[in-house]
């Protein structure tokens, strides 16, 4: 399995390693080739260079999974360790220890700044911990000694351990070794979202399917956006699925533009060595192009941006950098399979221009959000069939657990899938699994019965049961001012009953 670090290249899937651009600080695009006078130019501002000796080889071609600011890498026989070393500093090897703690077992990925290794966490594996492992970010040795790549390591430590988020990296601690300065993070499990996106059919992905993925991006960011935190570089090489389908936001450390070289939309993250800043032309916003402060907004048109090419399967100005845009006049194409409010929503956090764009990622996702056209569809239908039989009609939208009393013919095929399906809603709602993981929870099972049978009452009260839970729990949530947490429980309920009146008004709540 690959992990955090990790991305791969075409042909080396399942060899190869990835690592957080903010967490090595790269300087390079995840390609073979780097332009000679981009290199030279990085090179020349940095303030003590950045040695290319003794490199791990680089596996990705220039193309697919160039949108990666990380390094595809395989390690090279001729290539004794993945660290430089001073003359008084032993080169790290796989087998040693630092802090007599941390055994580097593997290493996951190179850059400019430094080396990310797996590595055996002892006093996890002392504690029968299950998850032994932990990702260790070793700064090179060219860079210990320069006082701003240590300080920009630190930096990035203490404000990703601001972030705890079930959708943002968990990273532990920052700690030295000698003169070996590491960062400890997280080690997981998945595929990055690159990678993903690259093994797309044509036309992207189902909107059904791409939406947690939305969502747990969207809210990763709105997360950070309430601690003032802007990501700087958001792109699907900084996006990470786990092996439970979960959303993982990658380095945050950044957390500033550095609008320099390329623009002309090349996906390699661009690197100022002045202040350890990088952005990703194809999804820098055209603001950071410009060079102006950091901005919530900033996040959000790259979101967007990512999002279009989770659903169209490319990206919306094909990956023409935002300026550059602006100059042709750029208009993005309608996703197929987005409604008129939803295909708004995602062409208004495309807007080229930050004062058109939307403000927030919570809008953002109720822009995106999909309301599930059962419950308006089941009192549709109720509603001909009442009038047809000449009653009067009075349709009341404030209690979902008053179905109508229609009733639809079901073949014995028909009517023992429902009962297989209802049977297993109450499994999912009893260990849990109310809206999560995608594909397998108790709301999915009531949607299905729904497709059957609209006006399954099993079923009907199911979806309240799911939202009344929802809702107690965002407020639980919400007293601790987890309010990132709760709202992401309201949306969760609101996809279960659109019209519930006690998970309405904690929305309006939170977003005042």
């Amino acid at each position: 399995m690959t992990n955090i670090q990790q991305t791969p290249g075409d042909d080396e899937l399942d060899k190869t390693r990835v690592l957080p651009s903010s967490a090595t600080g790269s300087s390079e695009p995840a390609t073979g080739t780097v332009d000679n006078d981009v290199e030279k130019t990085r090179l020349a501002s940095s303030a003590h260079g950045v040695s290319l000796a003794q490199r791990p080889v680089v596996a990705s071609a220039l193309g697919e999974d160039a949108d990666s600011t990380r390094l595809s890498v395989e390690t090279d026989p001729s290539v004794s360790s993945p660290v430089e070393s001073m003359p008084s500093v032993k080169r790290l090897q796989i087998g040693d220890v630092l802090k007599d703690r941390f055994v580097l077992e593997e290493v996951l990925g190179e850059g400019g700044m430094g080396v990310v290794f797996k590595a055996l966490d002892l006093r996890k594996k002392e504690a029968n911990d299950k998850e032994p492992y932990v990702a260790l970010k070793v700064l090179n040795q060219d860079f210990q000694e320069n006082p701003i790549s240590l300080i920009a390591l630190q930096r990035e430590t203490k404000r990703a351990q601001t972030l705890s988020h079930p959708n943002i990296i968990n990273v532990y601690d920052f700690d030295r070794d000698n003169k070996h300065v590491f960062m400890s993070m997280e080690y997981l499990k998945g595929q990055p979202l690159n990678r993903l996106i690259r093994e797309l059919p044509e036309g992207g992905m189902p909107f059904k399917k791409a939406w947690p993925i939305i969502q747990g991006m969207a809210e990763a960011l709105a997360y950070a956006h309430k601690k003032n935190i802007v990501h700087s570089d958001f792109k699907p090489g900084n996006v990470f699925i786990d092996e439970s389908g979960e959303v993982k936001v990658l380095d945050f450390g950044i957390a500033c533009a550095a609008g320099r070289a390329d623009k002309k939309g090349a996906d390699a993250t661009v690197f100022n060595a002045r202040d350890l800043g990088a952005l990703t032309p194809a999804y820098a916003s055209y603001e950071m192009l410009k060079d102006e402060a950091p901005d919530p907004r900033d996040d959000i048109y790259a979101l967007a941006c990512v999002t279009y090419e989770l659903l169209a399967g490319k990206h919306p100005y094909a990956k023409i950098s935002a300026d550059v845009a602006v100059e042709l006049k750029l208009q993005p194409k309608p996703v197929p399979g987005l409604n008129s409010k939803q295909w708004r929503g995602l062409k208004r956090a495309l807007a080229l221009k930050r004062e058109d764009r939307t403000p927030a990622a919570e809008e953002f996702i109720a822009d995106l959000q999909r309301r599930s056209p059962m419950f308006y569809g089941t009192w549709a239908a109720a509603a001909v069939v009442l009038i047809a039989s000449g009653s009067n009609v009075y349709l009341s939208f404030h209690k979902v657990n008053e179905p109508p009393k229609v009733t639809t013919k079901l073949t014995a095929e028909q009517y023992a899938k429902v009962g297989d399906l209802l049977e297993l809603a109450d499994i999912h709602f009893e260990v849990g699994y109310l809206t999560a993981p995608t594909g397998s929870n108790a709301l999915w099972a009531y949607h299905e019965v729904l497709k059957i049978d609209p006006y399954n009452e099993k079923a009907i009260n199911g979806m309240q049961k799911i939202a009344n839970a929802l809702e107690q729990e965002a407020w639980k949530f919400y007293e601790q001012d987890n309010r990132a947490e709760s709202l992401k429980k309201v949306f969760e309920g609101l996809e279960a009953v659109p019209n519930h009146e006690g998970l309405l008004k904690l929305k309006a709540k939170l977003e005042r």
